[in-house]
């Protein structure tokens, strides 16, 4: 089995020391592939995980079973996103299912605490609609009630809506060489070389099928998102800083940064679930891509009574064309 070389690339210094150093993949790509790259990835292939959530619902797209539902934009957009768990993000999940005619009780998801638990009170009694995932499910649970397909098992790997799913990952990724586990949420979930994740991207935003769920997608970040326990997502964050950028984090440090000008994909893949790590290193690399005009994060390294005590450094050129004299 291929394993990628990480490349060490963000370091936390305390007292002019390294304390810790992360390491991580990228890769910057348009149609014609690679136009830059860190790491040696060496044809290893990575789960997709949430990357996935917006191929997985353009099945939706085909037959435009949005509009047959009446779906809003918001609702749209939550089936694509990693919510929060917010009140908001809960009633858009109940309203879906509500116009398929099913409720809460048809999601397979577990139940499991919100992202965002400051807006709920310690006993709260948690369902399966507070699950990050819940939208996209109730998007599968869509699909099958437009196609008359069976509820009760719409996460096997054999049932013809994630066939349908997977069809469209190798259309976009012009390649069938996958691999296959299962999510955290339950649900199938696929594995690419990153070079062929990338081609999916890129292709999955140039299908013109697709348009309503990107317009969706692009106007609103925080219900793809929303906040945690940390503050604002990440998604929701690099969206909200340029309407040019499209961003989807995936679990096991993963995330992909769209620029709709350009036609170009950022990805990052951490070698850990690092997410405040992935995070300042993804606003670093759209700063020096000139997709971002600031930095947009604190490198300051605080004790937990907040005093500063170090800092986060790059452990890559100074020079802000550095990706350009790649």
């Amino acid at each position: 089995m291929e394993e990628p070389n990480y490349f060490p690339l963000l370091d936390i210094y305390r007292s002019d020391y390294i304390d810790c150093r992360f390491y991580a993949l990228i890769g910057l790509y348009d149609k014609n592939g690679a136009l830059f790259e860190i790491g040696q990835h060496n044809n290893a292939k990575f789960f997709l995980r949430s990357m996935m959530k917006p191929i997985q619902a353009s099945i939706l797209a085909d037959d435009k079973i949005y509009e047959y539902f009446n779906f809003t934009l918001e609702e749209i957009a939550v089936m694509q996103g990693s919510h929060s768990g917010s009140p908001k993000h809960i009633k858009l999940v109940e309203s879906i299912l509500k116009k398929i005619g099913l409720d809460e009780t048809s999601l397979l998801c577990p139940v499991i605490p919100p992202l965002d638990l400051s807006r709920y009170k310690e006993e709260q009694n948690y369902t399966a609609l507070h699950n990050n995932c819940s939208g996209k499910h109730s998007m599968m649970l869509a699909y099958c009630v437009y196609n008359h397909l069976d509820i009760s098992n719409y996460t096997d790997f054999n049932h013809p809506m994630q066939l349908k799913i997977k069809e469209k990952l190798i259309k976009y990724s012009q390649t069938d060489d996958i691999i296959a586990t299962t999510d955290g949420c339950g649900t199938p979930v696929f594995g690419l070389e990153l070079r062929n994740i990338a081609k999916a991207i890129l292709n999955f935003y140039a299908d013109e099928k697709n348009k309503v769920l990107i317009e969706a997608y692009k106007n609103n970040p925080l219900i793809i998102g929303g906040y945690d326990n940390f503050g604002k997502r990440s998604d929701t964050k690099i969206m909200q800083l340029s309407p040019f950028l499209l961003s989807k984090v995936g679990a096991c440090g993963f995330i992909y940064v769209f620029n709709i000008k350009n036609k170009q994909v950022l990805i990052v893949k951490m070698a850990q679930n690092n997410n405040p790590e992935r995070e300042i290193l993804t606003l670093e690399l759209l700063y020096r891509l000139n997709w971002l005009n600031e930095r947009y994060f604190d490198d300051k390294i605080y004790t937990e009574s907040k005093m500063p005590v170090g800092k986060y450094k790059f452990a890559f050129s100074k020079d802000k064309n550095f990706f350009h004299n790649c």
